[in-house]
């Protein structure tokens, strides 16, 4: 009886689990594949049913389906899940960020030949993945070192190498179009081959190792670190700090250490975040039974300082009396820059500058990655005001540092200035006019609403739609109408039909009006 290969038995499973037609398009962009590699491994899945009874029927123009009930699907599900002896297919992505991770994480050279038994590919196809790492290993400050009769092996500093596995795990390399791992704060780090582990020996040594980062755990002992700061981390900083701790614990566990110069070290040592940076790493070493080394927690206190957070941490600015002063500077030109004299007095923007710009300066000052995905938020061009005032905050803060902003967080300032824009720009509306014909207790809860919303928008009037005319109309500045309009009315800029209940969808609406 034909055995599935792991990649027949993920589209079988996708065909079954939809129950509908599915074309090899679709397929394609659900298991990160290409529409002719579904087609190829179509037979195979075709032969499979064939043998349990079931037919694939392909619709032309259509898609695959298997023409069964729901739940006799489901059992040919169990069936596959069961199946053993299955043949494993990676794809190019993955079998190059699996053999990434295994060369970062051994310390003795391997030959072509054990590197192919590993992987089970040919000796051509393994030299062609080691080129695309070796390209990013160099961007990374990593030697792939490729000798005859000696092997391949990783060399460089350690830091790196500790930064290069995390971009790994994260997904966050030229080869990650189909990432082998996925991290959330429920389930921590979650390897997407784990079921396939006893299928080949590259993908149950990556199990292993995923497996001992114990990042689930690292998530807790994050928040630990938060309750001593006295503040928060962002969501997605906590889960990048505690992959980072899981990763600096497997590797000083394993005898490798990061080196710090001693100028930054005594820096660290005496600045608030080293005492924390003590605990986790106290914490981790009593865990795996290891010692950490003092620039090991020097480590640990540079990646919280280049955290993005929720708010500055009590007293992080005493020590940085620069940035104190960059704040002040910067609070100043915005509010010149937009003509807005409140501008300067904004605290939601004082502290969104400097919760980016702080850690984003540390980051730089220390060389530090973090995910680029999570830091990548932007405005179209056409805000092109908020443009030039972040390149020109960009530059007042390499006045004060040293340092140039990333156009990532260029991109982010953009975002602040232009909510603290929306927030305290004079509103030019004095006739806005509410048109509820239900009764004047729905009109009364609409207008409620909509004080609480858009606070700004403080003459609301409310009329009624037999009131409503072409002067009254063209006297408006905005109208907000619960029930379409009479032609004559209904295609004015002017005009925003809404729910009485001022739904989520209306407050965009009326939010990008207003922007």
């Amino acid at each position: 009886m034909l055995a599935l290969t792991t990649r027949q038995r993920d589209i079988l499973r996708v065909i079954l689990d939809v129950n509908r037609p599915i074309g090899s398009v679709e397929l394609a962009e659900i298991l990160h594949l290409t529409p002719r590699q579904v087609t190829y491994n179509m037979q195979g899945v075709r032969v499979w049913l064939k043998q349990h009874d079931q037919d694939l029927a392909i619709l032309p123009g259509v898609g695959f389906v298997v023409p069964i009930a729901s739940d006799h699907a489901r059992e040919l599900i169990q069936q596959i899940n069961i199946q053993s002896g299955l043949q494993i297919i990676l794809s190019v992505s993955q079998r190059q960020q699996l053999l990434a991770l295994f060369l970062l994480t051994r310390t003795e050279p391997f030959i072509l030949a054990q590197l192919e038994q590993i992987s089970q590919v040919s000796r051509m196809t393994i030299i062609k993945d080691l080129d695309e790492i070796e390209k990013w290993f160099q961007e990374q400050k990593i030697r792939l070192v490729r000798k005859p009769h000696f092997g391949t092996q990783v060399g460089g500093s350690e830091r790196d190498c500790q930064q290069a596995l995390a971009e790994l795990l994260w997904g966050e390399t030229p080869f990650s179009t189909a990432p082998v791992t996925v991290i959330t704060h429920a389930d921590g780090l979650k390897f997407n081959l784990q079921g396939d582990s006893q299928s080949l020996q590259l993908v149950e040594y990556i199990n292993d190792f995923i497996a001992s980062l114990h990042m689930r755990r690292i998530i807790g002992l994050v928040a630990k670190a938060e309750e001593q700061l006295g503040g928060r981390f962002t969501d997605d900083a906590v889960l990048h700090l505690a992959l980072v701790f899981a990763i600096m614990s497997n590797r000083v566990q394993s005898g490798n250490h990061i080196n710090v110069n001693d100028e930054l070290l005594a820096s660290l040592q005496s600045g608030r975040m080293w005492p924390v940076a003590s605990y986790i790493a106290s914490r981790l070493g009593r865990e795996s039974n290891s010692i950490w080394k003092p620039s090991d927690v020097a480590g640990v206190a540079m990646e919280m300082m280049a955290a993005p957070r929720n708010e500055i941490f009590p007293g992080e600015l005493e020590r940085e009396s620069d940035f104190s002063a960059l704040s002040e500077r910067l609070m100043e030109h915005i509010s010149l820059a937009f003509g807005i004299s409140k501008l300067k007095h904004d605290r939601i923007l004082q502290n969104g500058l400097l919760n980016n710009i702080v850690p984003a300066c540390f980051r730089q000052r220390f060389n530090l990655w973090f995910p680029l995905a999570l830091n990548n938020d932007g405005l179209p061009e056409r805000y092109e005001k908020e443009h030039v005032v972040a390149d020109e905050i960009s530059r007042i803060v390499y006045e004060f540092t040293g340092v140039n902003l990333p156009q990532s967080e260029i991109n982010n300032l953009v975002v602040l200035l232009r909510a603290a824009f929306i927030r305290n720009r004079s509103y030019r509306f004095e006739h806005v006019f509410v048109i509820c014909p239900s009764g004047m207790a729905t009109a009364q809860l609409l207008v409620a609403r909509l004080h609480a919303r858009f606070p700004n928008l403080s003459n609301l009037e409310v009329i009624s739609l037999r009131d409503l005319t072409p002067p009254l109309v063209s006297s408006a500045d905005l109208i907000l109408t619960t029930v379409p309009l009479p032609r004559q009315y209904a295609n004015s800029p002017k005009v925003i039909q809404v729910h009485p209940l001022l739904m989520p969808e209306d407050i965009e609406t009326i939010t990008q009006f207003l922007s």
